[in-house]
């Protein structure tokens, strides 16, 4: 592994930094394809102007999927260029945010590629991919035995990462904390739980549901606002809205005609304009790749009303509004409303404006694309299921490789 790593730095080394562009990737939790204007035309209530600006000046992808229709799974493919079903049983852990490590810490991931490439690789929101946790009795990590005062054993720092802030599960899942760069934050102590499903558990004693989207985008704008144009970097962005609780922050209340699952909504397409200013902060606009897309399909337990409720959101669809767009099935099917996402790619004076590909991609093909962009040669060892689409960025025209 030593020596890949040592050729892979000898390949990379003789590309300057203009040639290899910075990287954003946005990935909302549980975002419909139909939730978002640009896809969802008329059947779509939800105003998503950030988006669909992307749209209009990058490129959108019509035929884009993910590779399960929930989350660890998605994440998974998505981390490491592999299907996650090519993986063994994962290492033991507690329930929801306790989850064990998804796979190994010598996994090839994208964190470890970019790093490769001397990007400065950073990770803010929602982990989902396991953790290791320090637990006062030596038993496996759980609700009632983690000692929160020293850092994870595996995190993303092990997987390649330079800087991350993240909640270990999702937002309905405890524990409701928040770890930077594997080490916990604040005093948790207190238990707590929202709405949706009422997960009483370990939490931080400040932390408030409809504070994280907010909470992730201040850490997203830092993380930019301390780069540079001499070294490229990436950034994953992993939102977690709109997945439940159903919790817009405060000055996102009322702002969408369709309730507050709309509210959330809008506050998760605020992600694009708020990274783009950030950049341009930066005067890092020009030489940076955003990519927009979503971890699966709407859940049909979401909507307006914040108890999850099965099949809520064929309460949307009476109004006028489809999650799932023309597609049939919600998160956990096996239906394109559960696997085809929106996938939009922006890059001025690279990609033009106002394109459409429909070729077949897949989430788990951003390694090889990433790899592609940076100047990384994979060997067959490493993201063996990720095709690279990097050709399609240029060439909207352009059929795809799958």
């Amino acid at each position: 592994m030593k020596l890949k790593i040592f050729l892979l730095l000898c390949l990379t080394l003789s590309l300057d930094a203009a040639s290899r562009p910075n990287i954003v990737f946005i990935l909302a939790d549980d975002l419909g394809i139909g939730d978002v204007k640009c896809y969802g035309g008329g059947r779509c209530l939800i105003e998503t102007p950030n988006i669909d600006r992307l749209a209009r000046e990058g490129l959108r992808f019509t035929d884009a999927h993910v590779q399960a229709s929930v989350c660890v799974p998605t994440r998974v493919a998505i981390m490491t260029g592999r299907y996650p079903w090519r993986f063994g049983p994962p290492q033991r852990g507690g329930p929801w945010g306790f989850l064990g490590p998804r796979f190994d810490t010598d996994t090839f991931t994208l964190g470890k590629m970019l790093r490769v490439a001397e990007y400065r690789t950073g990770y803010v929101g929602k982990w989902h991919l396991g953790t290791r946790m320090v637990t006062r009795d030596g038993k496996v990590q759980g609700p009632s035995n983690v000692d929160y005062s020293k850092p994870l054993k595996v995190g993303p720092v092990q997987h390649g990462f330079d800087e991350s802030f993240i909640l270990p599960g999702s937002l309905d899942m405890y524990p409701y904390a928040y770890v930077r760069n594997n080490v916990w934050q604040g005093d948790v102590s207190a238990q707590k739980g929202w709405s949706a499903f009422n997960r009483v558990g370990p939490a931080e004693k400040d932390f408030e549901d409809h504070e994280v989207i907010e909470t992730l985008y201040g850490e997203a704008e830092n993380f930019i606002g301390n780069q540079s144009v001499n070294q490229p970097f990436f950034l994953f962005l992993a939102l977690t809205a709109p997945h439940t609780p159903t919790s817009p922050g405060k000055a996102w209340l009322g702002k969408s005609n369709l309730g507050v699952y709309g509210d959330f909504v809008m506050e998760v397409d605020s992600a694009v304009t708020r990274v783009r200013a950030a950049l341009a902060r930066q005067q890092l606009t020009d030489n940076t790749l955003i990519l927009f897309a979503s971890d699966h399909g709407a859940a049909p337990y979401a909507g307006n009303i914040l108890k999850a409720t099965p099949n809520q959101l064929r309460l949307l669809e009476k109004k006028g509004h489809y999650s799932s767009g023309a597609y049939r099935g919600y998160k956990f099917s096996v239906y394109e409303g559960g696997l085809r996402v929106p996938l939009i790619a922006h890059w001025p004076g690279v990609i033009g404006a106002g394109g459409t590909n429909d070729s077949l991609v897949g989430l788990c093909d951003l390694m090889a694309t990433f790899a592609d962009l940076a100047g990384i040669d994979l060997d067959l060892e490493q993201a063996p299921d990720s095709v690279s689409f990097a050709r399609l960025l240029t060439d909207s025209g352009a059929k795809g490789a799958r």
